[in-house]
């Protein structure tokens, strides 16, 4: 093997590991971003589920009719 042809095939293989280095990161902060967002959501329906559950404790009758009729 000539001193190009190892030169271009050790370049081809650093840019492949570069690219499935940017792959890797670039799934890890999705990862992340989709993590804390669950846990957002978690939290703001652990409050928002509190928040009712408080208002139908303090107001008897507040809860909607099921039938009307």
């Amino acid at each position: 093997m000539s001193g190009y042809s190892l030169t271009q095939t050790v370049h081809t293989h650093c840019a492949s590991v570069h690219q499935a280095a940017k792959l890797a990161a670039a799934l890890l902060m999705v990862a992340g971003v989709t993590a804390g967002l669950a846990e957002s959501m978690a939290a703001y329906r652990r409050v928002y589920d509190s928040r009712h559950l408080q208002a139908d404790c303090q107001e008897p009758g507040s809860a909607p009719e099921l039938y009307a009729g």
